[in-house]
């Protein structure tokens, strides 16, 4: 008898293990089901602005004209028979039509010949600004005043604007705001320099016949009778504090 109560026991014991690991089985399901979905649940929020932010981008417009309030005729008037000595003069008005600022202005020029490639006896160039509209009559251009107080921004040689493919910086760095203009007096000239003709040619450096005149010191080549076609060209650059920066 005692043999099969321990069996019975026994299998008492079998069926009470089998039933708890049976719970924890359960149990351990069911808190695996929980921990899932709790990994799936999120408390967003989202922000933004009701009013979308305008966001435009600016241009840089400049454009070279004559100066025509005086009667003058800019860049479109042809320096005729200019001889050593001799200057010529236009005014321009040179406007940002632009939304940028301008800033970092430089000269250049393409043109040919001895008088645009020649350093010392070629043209000379003068460039001078103005704030307000230059005050000159025809004809007498340099008696030319300025009310808004001249700057001379570049002085030199046409063959140095020629040679310098990235430009001649305006002396000072003006900056032109959008809408403004800045009114030029471009000065030409031929610096003084002789030459000697005789019989029509340019003389050699001798005894020219039986005139009693010794020539010294002629150059090789001539700066008369050339003709030159000169493009002008400004360059400017977007300022980039021309109000825009408004963080």
């Amino acid at each position: 008898m005692k043999f099969n109560m321990n069996l019975l026991r026994s299998g008492n014991l079998v069926a009470r293990t089998v039933a708890q690991l049976s719970v924890v089985a359960v149990v351990a399901a069911v808190s695996t089901s929980a921990v899932s979905s709790s990994a799936f649940a999120t408390l967003d929020s989202i922000a933004y602005n009701s009013t979308p932010q305008s966001i435009n981008s600016g241009n840089l417009m400049d454009t070279v004209t004559t100066q025509t309030s005086t009667g003058g005729a800019g860049f479109t008037a042809t320096f005729a028979a200019m001889n050593p000595g001799d200057t010529r003069t236009v005014f321009v008005a040179y406007a940002n039509t632009g939304t940028d600022a301008a800033t970092s202005l430089t000269l250049s020029a393409n043109a040919a010949s001895l008088l645009a490639t020649d350093a010392g006896r070629g043209l000379q160039v003068s460039v001078a600004s103005c704030a307000t509209a230059w005050t000159y009559t025809a004809g007498s251009a340099t008696a030319a005043t300025c009310s808004g107080g001249a700057t001379t921004v570049l002085t030199l040689p046409l063959a140095t604007l020629t040679s310098n493919t990235t430009g001649q910086a305006f002396t000072g760095n003006p900056t032109l705001a959008a809408g403004a203009t800045l009114y030029l007096k471009f000065a030409v000239g031929l610096p003084p320099q002789n030459e000697v003709w005789a019989n029509g040619v340019l003389a050699t450096n001798a005894a020219q016949g039986s005139t009693g005149i010794t020539v010294a010191g002629n150059p090789a080549s001539t700066i008369t009778g050339l003709s030159a076609s000169v493009t002008w060209v400004i360059h400017a650059t977007a300022s980039l504090t021309g109000g825009s920066n408004n963080l």
